[in-house]
């Protein structure tokens, strides 16, 4: 408890915001001008997380807000397109997990060794994961487009719901490439300490999406209305522009990292040092999206409108959980970091103070979904029964959002040092062995009906929020190595 006693005290120094910008640097420059790799691993605390937070909180809010949008033009059409794109999304997001821990092994290393200084290195595990993006994305593009039939059949999708997610998911299934490649492109630009770059380029892909929405969803200017096909398209076209640009940046050197292009090859050891990392944190990603997958079927079973809302309060939980999601690359890439200057207890201070920041976030936030939760559901469907649902999802989920802080900020921290198995292993756990069984007992045998399932997400959000606090005062993340020279110069 006096851990989080004297970092409330630290968290007051946020109330006088311009001061504080102030001792940062003046905004213009924050927002174009790359941090400094020393800004990272020196000086206070507070300003080293605002230096990264501040661009990846934008990057995600870009993110977010694309989902929205397109959420938004979606509920134009009804609660059956609504439906369709919310189980589409929860489908592709099962068929990704692999990326995810792509990226959490790349950030892991990329940061040690840029922290560390060894530059040639942090070049080749980019290049490396740039390679695994491609294999990974062709493979799961592959996959995916034969079997999201089926996919969405388990979701007890039917009729019309399942004919429109089918259309919407091969279109975006087939501009996975060029998804994977902004992806892991943002995650090698992080682990470098450079947050800008991924930013600007979001903003782009976010522009874009918007513009192209309602012309391809509505078929503006004598163009073909497309409907939900619409909103996939638009989805692959501006990431499609976000990847090149990326890929420019890198090749091109402009930023800490370059992969010099005729000197591309392939090398297993950094590959499978990089996978060892990986691949709790995509174990962990494969059963999340995959208990996303049962939980939505059970869902179904109470009929369109539950699932119209459970679809739309996902797209709003994505949106609230932006800070924590930012919150936590900015702890993973300076636990990397602070960890490679053999800085240890500057990197759990790190984690400490963006874990209270983001649980006063979440609180604030949560309060407005609480108070205004039928005025925010309607703003993207107006059916009576979509926006009782909704509003009863919010009340009942959004007052442990502080735990989901605990669990993101904290879960991220140890896998910046590349402790990825407890996290993991907590999360399987807690979603498999409690969130999914309560869903099951309290909707069904306790005939609670959808509020047994929202319950079920409560009580398993405060188990693991509990579990990651307590695993990691522990410290043992702290003596996990990670060096450079696991890697032949």
């Amino acid at each position: 408890m006096s851990v989080f006693c004297n970092l409330f005290s630290d968290f007051n120094s946020l109330a006088n915001t311009d001061s504080l910008l102030h001792n940062i640097m003046p905004m213009k420059k924050f927002f174009t001008t790359k941090p400094e790799k020393s800004q990272l691993v020196e000086g206070d605390i507070t300003r080293s997380i605002l230096l990264l937070a501040f661009p990846l909180l934008a990057r995600a809010a870009l993110q977010s807000f694309q989902a929205v949008i397109d959420m938004f033009w979606v509920g134009k059409l009804g609660s059956t397109s609504i439906a369709a794109v919310a189980m589409g999304g929860i489908v592709i997001m099962a068929l990704i997990p692999l990326l995810m821990g792509i990226s959490t092994g790349t950030v892991a290393f990329i940061s040690r060794n840029i922290a560390s200084h060894h530059y040639k290195q942090a070049n080749k595990i980019a290049t490396q994961s740039l390679i695994m993006a491609l294999i990974t994305s062709f493979v799961l593009v592959t996959l995916g487009f034969f079997v999201s039939g089926p996919l969405l059949q388990l979701l007890q999708a039917r009729g019309e719901v399942l004919i429109l997610g089918q259309t919407y998911l091969k279109i975006l299934l087939l501009g996975g490439v060029t998804m994977a490649l902004l992806f892991i492109g943002g995650a090698i630009l992080q682990g470098a300490g450079d947050p800008i770059t991924p930013m600007r380029i979001m903003g782009i892909v976010t522009i874009l999406n918007i513009i192209l929405d309602p012309f391809l969803i509505f078929g503006l200017l004598g163009l073909p209305k497309m409907g939900v096909s619409g909103a996939a398209l638009a989805t692959v076209l501006a990431q499609a522009v976000g990847a090149t640009l990326i890929l420019f940046i890198i090749f091109k050197g402009k930023s800490h990292v370059h992969v010099i292009l005729k000197k591309i090859t392939v090398d297993y050891h950094i590959m499978w040092g990089i996978l060892k990392i990986g691949i709790p944190s995509s174990i962990q990603f494969f059963f999340r999206n995959l208990m996303l997958m049962v939980l939505i079927s059970i869902v179904a079973g109470f009929g369109t409108y539950a699932i119209a809302a459970y679809g739309i309060v996902i797209r709003l939980r994505m949106l609230i959980l932006m800070p924590a999601f930012a919150l936590g690359q900015t702890t993973a890439t300076l636990v990397g970091h602070n960890l490679g200057a053999d800085k240890k207890e500057r990197a759990a201070r790190c984690a400490w103070k963006a874990a209270v920041f983001d649980m006063a976030i979440m609180a604030f936030f949560g309060l407005l979904l609480f108070v205004f939760s039928r005025q925010i559901i309607s703003v993207f469907n107006n059916d009576p029964l979509v926006i009782e649902e909704g509003s009863r999802l919010l009340k009942i989920t959004v007052p442990v959002l502080p735990f989901v802080a605990l669990a993101i900020i904290l879960g991220s921290a140890m896998e910046g040092a590349g402790e990825t198995v407890p996290p993991m292993a907590i999360t399987v756990i807690t979603l498999w062995g409690i969130q999914i069984p309560l869903a099951i007992m309290l909707s069904k045998f306790f005939q609670w009906g959808t509020c047994g399932i929202w319950w079920a997400i409560t009580i398993s959000t405060v188990v693991n929020g509990s579990f990651i606090f307590a695993w990691f005062k522990k410290g043992r993340w702290k003596q996990k190595k990670l060096l450079h020279h696991e890697f032949d110069e």
